[in-house]
């Protein structure tokens, strides 16, 4: 009983030493002349004052912040929840540099917190807003990457005169004119943009008679990867079809960043997608009584960066036909087969009857002959072969035959006389 009352005092009297050194603890004054300057088009330089009254054994650090837009009281929302927009750093000095566009405006905030400071919470921030340009000179932005090559197209809002483009490297500390420039298009050629994490591109021209600056920020190039269409081929394979895919544009980055989506249909039944990684073959089960239609598109991984391939042209492999389709032809071509052949020998048969079967001698003349020509006469006993052979009867043939001349027409004696009174 005495040790639960004696752990209940325990409880609260370390619950009110808690309460009493919360309410003990006091912010720390906000820092003092914030300023800013744009050291280049994309660099930001900010500067400040350590705060007033700062007890010298109090060691501070500064949270700077800055956020893509204008309005600051937006601010503290789109700070806890992970706004990208947002950029921070902590330091220790009461300067900084950032990397910026101005392309919405700009809200800047710097707070001072605590190191070695008792009963000290960080300061309210101090925050000064920047606003916009007063035009946009372009619209629409897009890009395409492939191979150290970057097309950068817009679409400008109004006439401007002499506009210019330009990015901003990282690695060389200086802003590049992008030379291959046409209307609404501009190609950037640069070894370091596949190793760029974010890309700076700067508009100027003159609007209305008044030079105007704007600044963007984007991207690392390869979030937008392009990849040329590729070609598709179909192979038979023992008893499998391959699908194969042209490899030719792929060897800029590794192969684990690059994923083959094929798409097929087999008998006109779409089949489900699937997907390849770094290998650019794929197989299916073959059926030939189905006709095989597949494409083939690539896609960049979102490991490396983001982009993809125009589909490839549609590839046909087979032809669809209905699997009792040769039986049914057996049981109905095989009889009319055999119907027309055994047409064909019977009319045969009957015109060659003669040929096939030819005629064959009464078996009794053959007996009577043989047995008139096997009698013997005596003279021939001498010979026994001589009765063993068979003697055809002789056919008797009329010896003498004579032709008689056709007797010639002979005027009769009345045609003679009445011949002979004309004469």
């Amino acid at each position: 009983m005495f040790r639960v009352w004696d752990i209940s005092l325990l409880i609260c009297f370390s619950v009110s030493l808690m309460f009493v050194g919360v309410e003990g603890r006091s912010e720390l004054p906000p820092p003092m002349n914030l300023t800013f300057k744009w050291e280049t088009p994309f660099t930001l330089n900010l500067t400040w004052e350590k705060p007033k009254d700062l007890d010298p054994d109090c060691k501070v650090n500064y949270t700077v912040c800055v956020h893509h837009s204008q309005d600051c009281s937006v601010k503290t929302k789109s700070d806890m929840q992970g706004d990208k927009r947002s950029q921070t750093k902590r330091v220790q000095n009461t300067t900084c540099k950032f990397n910026i566009s101005n392309e919405n405006g700009l809200c800047i905030s710097v707070t001072v917190n605590p190191e070695t400071c008792e009963n000290k919470n960080h300061s309210p921030s101090l925050d000064i807003s920047l606003p916009p340009p007063t035009v946009t000179l372009v619209t629409n932005r897009s890009y395409e990457y492939s191979h150290n090559r970057l097309k950068c197209t817009w679409r400008p809002v109004d006439v401007v005169q002499d506009l210019g483009f330009y990015y901003w490297s990282p690695q060389k500390n200086m802003v590049i004119k992008c030379n291959d420039m046409t209307f609404g298009e501009c190609v950037i050629h640069d070894a370091l943009l596949k190793d760029m994490t974010s890309m700076f591109y700067l508009f100027n021209g003159t609007y209305n008679g008044k030079p105007v600056n704007n600044t963007f920020m984007d991207k690392r190039p390869a979030q937008y990867v392009k990849l040329n269409k590729p070609q598709l081929t179909i192979q038979k394979d023992g008893h499998n079809l391959r699908f194969q895919t042209n490899k030719s544009d792929l060897d800029e980055f590794g192969p684990h960043c690059y994923i083959y989506k094929y798409k097929y249909s087999k008998c006109d039944k779409i089949e489900p997608e699937k997907e390849v990684i770094e290998d650019n073959k794929y197989e299916v089960d073959h059926d030939s009584n189905c006709k095989y239609r597949a494409s083939v598109q690539i896609i960049f991984s979102d490991k490396c960066g983001a982009g993809k391939s125009d589909p490839s042209d549609e590839v046909e492999y087979g032809e669809n036909r209905d699997a009792h389709l040769p039986a049914l032809l057996a049981v109905i071509i095989i009889p009319l087969i055999v119907s027309c052949c055994l047409i064909v020998s019977l009319v045969l048969l009957r015109r060659h009857k003669d040929i096939i079967f030819p005629k064959i001698p009464e078996p009794t003349l053959i007996f009577k002959d043989m047995l008139i020509n096997n009698i013997r006469m005596p003279e021939d006993l001498r010979s026994p072969t001589d009765g063993r052979l068979y003697v055809p009867i002789e056919e008797i043939v009329e010896s003498k035959i004579s032709l008689e001349p056709e007797t010639p027409l002979v005027p009769t004696t009345a045609n003679a006389g009445i011949k002979n009174s004309d004469d």
